[in-house]
């Protein structure tokens, strides 16, 4: 299994994380090697945290290429760009 996770930070975290988590939730019925995922804000509002975490798992690394590369992927992370002011991943089989 494979889990990819990122971290993000938004210029404005009310406005954008409603509308990132909902696009990104709209993948799982479009792209069938998503096993699961997990989205949340983050409720702490500490200098440490990030406004949202992003938890997709695959079976392995090439359905997280395939991921990467598909078309509705690409149209969510136009508006995440947009409005992200910094992102973070990790990528790690488990």
């Amino acid at each position: 299994m494979v889990r990819h996770i990122v971290f993000f930070r938004f210029e404005n975290p009310e406005e954008n994380i409603p509308i990132v988590r909902d696009s990104l939730y709209a993948l799982r019925d479009k792209i069938p090697q998503i096993v699961d995922m997990q989205i949340g804000a983050d409720f702490m509002h500490s200098q440490r945290s990030s406004d949202m975490v992003l938890i997709v798992d695959f079976k392995n690394r090439e359905d997280l290429e395939i991921y990467d590369k598909n078309p509705d992927h690409a149209k969510a992370r136009v508006y995440i760009h947009a409005h992200r002011t910094e992102s973070r991943t990790v990528d790690f089989e488990f």
